[in-house]
């Protein structure tokens, strides 16, 4: 059974989202204004803090998304033969951390605005309907944009920046229907319907109930962001179980 989402009442009411027609960019620009806001309003003690990313702090998951970033733009320039990867992807953003651990958190955040705002305004450009060369090969840009939505999205929840309680449902409408999308085009199955806000989640003969937040957590790997214990413990279950 394919990953899907049946009941269209919950959560929203455009439930499911089609990632490969829907405009992603109201998305993305959403978690970019918001980490911009919050990470110029850091304090030194702000950018030491751990995040949910083991042993890096928030300054140094910014300085993962310049390399995000210096990705983008080498996709966009057609240089990705010119990028030093050294073997895995785990290393390649470990890589990216050191390379920066030296540099202000200013000098961070100056890096990763500019990479960005370089990107965002090419990829404005191109449109929605258009293409890009990635390390896979020519890839809709549409669905690029909505993975780098997503890679924010789970960024931002590492580091605990708040999430305006306007946004939340939107926003988890658009990372469950994603999730869901990413995982399939990732080979995976995932079983799981929302009725009435809580997601119904079957693996094998087992039938599990959990709220948005947890089911997140779960498609994206970070049990470690849920503050409930039960949910946290409950959701590192099911992720040693897929």
């Amino acid at each position: 059974m394919r990953g899907s989402l049946d009941a269209r009442e919950a959560i929203g009411a455009s439930y499911p989202m089609n990632p490969k027609t829907a405009d992603p960019f109201p998305a993305y620009d959403a978690e970019i204004r918001r980490l911009r806001r919050h990470l110029h309003s850091l304090d030194p003690a702000g950018w030491r803090r751990k995040s949910h990313c083991a042993g890096w702090s928030v300054k140094d998951v910014v300085a993962h998304l310049c390399t995000d970033e210096l990705y983008n733009e080498a996709c966009l320039d057609e240089t990705l033969g010119e990028l030093a990867f050294p073997g895995s992807l785990n290393a390649w953003n470990e890589h990216g951390v050191r390379q920066r651990r030296h540099l202000t958190p200013a000098e961070v955040l100056a890096e990763w605005e500019r990479r960005q705002k370089r990107v965002r305004r090419a990829w404005g450009r191109i449109g929605v309907r258009g293409k890009v060369p990635t390390s896979v090969g020519p890839y809709p840009l549409r669905l690029q944009v909505w993975h780098l939505a997503r890679e924010y999205a789970i960024h931002a929840d590492d580091i605990e920046l708040p999430v305006p309680a306007r946004s939340k449902a939107a926003r988890a409408r658009w990372r469950i229907d994603f999730g869901l999308f990413a995982a399939e085009e990732e080979g995976e199955t995932v079983s799981a319907r929302v009725r009435d806000g809580v997601v119904e989640l079957a693996q094998g003969r087992k039938r599990h109930e959990l709220d948005p937040e947890s089911f997140i957590a779960f498609l994206t790997d970070r049990p470690q962001q849920l503050r409930n214990p039960e949910q946290r413990r409950l959701v590192e279950r099911l992720t040693r179980s897929r």
